[in-house]
């Protein structure tokens, strides 16, 4: 991404706007972005830490950042997409990591804008980036972002999210629950990991266990506050595993499910590890080799096999299916926040024809008088419970055992939507 310049970007600086350049413009997972920068190596630890906080918190904040921008842009989209990133990340350093000098934070931008030939845009970078280092205290005031808005748009603008999800939410959930979900997006998620299948579980358990900043425990699985790190990794290393999600898992009682359990949303297995804790019998299938090898390699034995959960026969009659389904991630934007700026209203019909094939395809499966356990990490009643319900009433034969989604509230910062459907 970066062209010559007066000077070479400092290596934190460099793969952050390259991981965020394939991110948003080449439409690539953030995480996987991330990763296919870092492969060139930073060799500073540190550098590695900074780049992953720049990548999620810009994206978290984005919106934000790009109102206090236009406060001082005549006309920001004279500037290309790679400038206009370039000043976004360097405003955010500004505004909300106080441990990097605004100067610093200025001198590498401005020193990129360089890299532009002719288009002399560093004095511009200069004075916008001075500007926004002078706004002190105003620029974390929910007063700066409420100057000619409505309320839609100034919740867009403070809490970072595009209208079309403020108001839907808002028209879903209400003003409370609403604001809940909005706060929580723009936080970093709590840290979880599970530590069953570990060598030296058992001691680490113990260890982690007396922490005073632990936030909940659930089995092997352990929440944590954000950021907190360890001295010295295990190795092999921990399993991270949403916590939130396991709080999905344990609200439908796995414990009491009929085997064999077929995950057919398996992905990189976190539930099916959940489920070997359990001492269930469970087989797992994923579209996608890549996870499902990453599966074996974490879970070695488990029998799985490649195929769309919407067509696919299992090698096995289930007594149970879980359907951890593909659907729009609304719940998980502060761990996925790049989901919010590319989704678009018209992608959430798409995923619930989808998430219909998927259940049809799992009731056609199972055997009589099993149980279909349906997660997905949404916030969006199309595809909760208005999905569950449209199936209800179409197959008479299936009745909803139980429903349950994330307290608003909740500490994780995540939110999911889990169902148990009876089938007679």
């Amino acid at each position: 991404m970066q062209a010559s310049s007066a000077k070479p970007l400092p290596p934190a600086r460099r793969v952050a706007l390259e991981a965020l350049f394939r991110c948003l413009m080449n439409r690539q997972d953030i995480q996987a972005a991330l990763d296919a920068a870092l492969a060139g190596g930073l060799d500073d630890p540190r550098d590695h830490g900074l780049a992953t906080e720049l990548c999620y918190g810009y994206l978290r904040l984005k919106g934000r950042i790009e109102y206090v921008l236009s406060r001082f842009l005549k006309d920001p989209g004279k500037l290309t997409p790679k400038m206009r990133l370039a000043m976004g990340v360097a405003a955010y350093e500004i505004l909300f990591l106080d441990k990097i000098p605004a100067y610093a934070s200025v001198d590498w931008a401005v020193e990129f804008s360089k890299s532009k030939p002719g288009a002399r845009l560093a004095g511009l970078f200069n004075a916008v980036l001075r500007r926004v280092s002078e706004l002190g205290d105003s620029a974390h005031d929910p007063d700066f972002f409420r100057r000619d808005a409505s309320l839609p748009e100034f919740l867009s603008r403070w809490y970072s999210c595009p209208q079309w999800l403020v108001d839907l939410w808002w028209r879903e959930y209400g003003e409370k629950t609403a604001t809940d979900y909005l706060e929580a997006q723009i936080r970093p998620p709590a840290l979880g990991f599970n530590l069953f299948g570990h060598p030296e579980a058992d001691e680490l358990y113990a260890e982690i266990a007396s922490w005073p900043e632990l936030i909940d425990i659930e089995g092997m699985s352990f929440a944590l506050p954000a950021g907190t790190g360890f001295e010295g990794e295990p190795n092999p290393p921990i399993s991270r595993q949403s916590f939130a999600a396991r709080q999905a898992v344990e609200a439908l009682d796995p414990e009491t499910w009929t085997g064999p359990v077929w995950d057919a949303c398996a992905g990189r297995g976190g539930k099916t590890r959940i489920l070997l804790e359990k001492g269930l019998d469970v087989f797992a299938s994923d579209p996608h080799k890549g996870r499902l090898a990453a599966l074996s390699r974490e879970l070695p034995g488990i029998e799985t096999f490649a195929a769309n959960a919407a067509e696919a026969v299992p090698p096995r009659v289930p007594g149970t299916v879980l359907l951890d389904l593909p659907c729009s991630g609304l719940g998980v934007l502060s761990r996925r926040p790049d989901t919010k700026w590319k989704r678009r209203p018209a992608d959430l019909g798409d995923l619930t024809l989808l998430q219909r094939e998927i259940l049809e395809n799992a009731l056609a499966q199972i055997r009589p008088g099993g149980l279909i356990a349906v997660i997905t990490c949404t916030l969006n009643p199309e595809e909760n419970q208005e999905l569950v319900a449209r199936f209800i009433k179409d197959h008479p034969e299936v009745r909803v055992k139980r429903e349950w989604t994330t307290p608003s509230d909740s500490v994780l910062n995540e939110f999911f939507y889990a169902a148990s459907l009876a089938v007679e």
